[in-house]
């Protein structure tokens, strides 16, 4: 009998805070509806852009650092600074959904939906949150075959954009 109540006072004592969802906002996919829906209305693209519905962070494409010369909050350029948002308070619970965009509301016109990583430039790609001090970054990567453009976008904790910025890079290949 003891160890029943025991076991119950230890399960009630649990923190259930763990069987929640996410604190956090989803913030890819607040980045990705600002992007297609401000940013590609003030800065067209003249392709349709190939968009993955799943959000595959894959290390090679992984951004170490914030493009951030335009934003107002001045980030330093050093890996140490910049972390990423701790996985095991964002993901609390693995909802599938969480792993994907919502494009439900995306036009078609604009916009081709892709399974895998594989299609035609104008790829676009949502990165995994960054944190500097109580700043939220997400990088919108906009990828073209030998160039393309971050767009970061600031958010307070709970979600609401402050600022973004553009930066464009070039790759130069030397055979």
């Amino acid at each position: 009998m003891i160890k029943i109540i025991y076991l119950i006072f230890l399960f009630l004592s649990f923190n259930f805070k763990c069987f929640a969802q996410s604190d956090y906002p989803f913030y890819e996919q607040i980045a990705f509806d600002f992007y297609k829906d401000e940013i590609l209305k003030n800065l067209p693209v003249k392709k349709k852009i190939t968009v993955y519905k799943s959000l595959n962070y894959n290390a090679a494409e992984e951004i170490h650092y914030v493009p951030s010369n335009g934003l107002k909050t001045k980030v330093p350029q050093h890996r140490d600074s910049i972390k990423k948002i701790d996985f095991s308070r964002y993901w609390k619970s693995i909802n599938a959904n969480r792993f994907e965009l919502n494009l439900t509301n995306i036009d078609k016109k604009q916009f081709k939906i892709k399974k895998s990583n594989n299609g035609s430039f104008p790829k676009v790609f949502v990165h995994y949150p960054k944190i500097y001090k109580d700043r939220v970054f997400i990088i919108v990567h906009q990828k073209y075959e030998n160039s393309g453009t971050y767009y970061t976008i600031e958010f307070d904790e709970n979600g609401k954009i402050i600022d973004w910025c553009k930066s464009i890079y070039e790759t130069v290949t030397i055979y």
